[in-house]
């Protein structure tokens, strides 16, 4: 277990870096022009967002609650590819709240974007106590 706990972690920090280093980038590159905002772009954001910050991993526990149900407990491996899969999701889910910010879009779909975007990224916080929870909920056959 701690060797799977490590590789989440690892893949989880990642994610985070990338995320913060293209926020700095933005952040540095970011021009000021008069664009303006229009519905379809606010809109786009918001909805991408909320799709793979929050939509897409409650469909991944469930799918993957009801795989484990089924085959009664998953594998290892199995595992592993959900955590991934819920990372890379979020992940994605945070660059369309960084386009929102790079990008002119209503205050309103801004703010809730990102409020989302945080809500996923804090969704997959590594901790040993959480995937211990996950081992037992998904009856994952323990492989040391």
């Amino acid at each position: 277990m701690k060797k799977i706990t490590k590789q989440i972690n690892t893949i989880t920090y990642i994610n985070y870096s990338l995320t913060i280093l293209f926020l700095i980038l933005i952040l540095i590159f970011k021009s000021y022009g008069n664009r303006e905002a229009n519905r379809f772009n606010s809109t786009f954001v918001l909805v991408s967002t909320t799709i793979f910050s929050i939509a897409l991993p409650i469909l991944l526990r469930t799918g993957y609650y009801q795989k484990s149900i089924k085959n009664k407990g998953l594998k290892l491996s199995e595992y592993f590819n959900f955590k991934l899969l819920l990372n890379i999701s979020v992940f994605i889910g945070s660059l369309f709240a960084l386009i929102g910010y790079s990008y002119p879009i209503y205050k309103y779909h801004l703010y809730l974007s990102v409020f989302v975007g945080l809500w996923g990224v804090y969704s997959i916080i590594p901790s040993t106590k959480i995937i211990e929870k996950d081992f037992i909920a998904y009856n994952i056959e323990r492989e040391e």
